[in-house]
């Protein structure tokens, strides 16, 4: 005589070992999901925060140099920009900052000046100032075009 478990015991046939493996699958995308979400979001703060750093490095040279073009007790400063000629504008200043801010950022100015003739009296300076900052592996850009005229009149 012998037992006979087969009717006692009901037969498994790992249905629950298959949905445990579904569920930790979906869950895994779901984690990935959303650290691939996190990565991109951080990316794009970081290029934000870069390019409105580099736009401010620009903005802060032009200041920088419209402040040489026209002193604030003296007349207008006709040898900070050259003549303006066919090719691009030279650069005539460049600026390293480190000002809380401005870390790894530099600026660039370009500027040229055109006397005016008749019907109009003065000068015309055209500015362009490029920013741009560094953050790891990442360098950014801005540049700013500004043109100012002299008393014209």
């Amino acid at each position: 005589m012998y037992l006979n478990l087969s009717h006692s015991q009901p037969r498994e046939k790992g249905a629950a070992l298959a949905i445990a493996l579904f569920v930790l699958l979906v869950m895994s995308l779901v984690g990935l999901t959303l650290v691939r979400s996190l990565n991109d979001t951080a990316s794009a703060v970081a290029s934000d925060v870069l390019g409105t750093r580099a736009q401010l490095a620009a903005t802060s040279s032009i200041q920088a140099i419209m402040v040489e073009l026209y002193p604030l007790d003296t007349n207008f400063d006709d040898s900070v920009c050259p003549a303006r000629t066919s090719n691009d504008p030279p650069v005539v200043r460049n600026y390293n900052y480190t000002a809380p801010g401005l870390t790894q950022c530099t600026a660039q100015i370009r500027c040229n000046q055109l006397d005016l003739s008749d019907p109009y009296n003065g000068s015309h300076i055209r500015i362009i100032a490029e920013g741009s900052c560094e953050g790891g592996t990442m360098v950014y850009s801005k540049r700013i075009l500004v043109e100012v005229a002299d008393a014209i009149k």
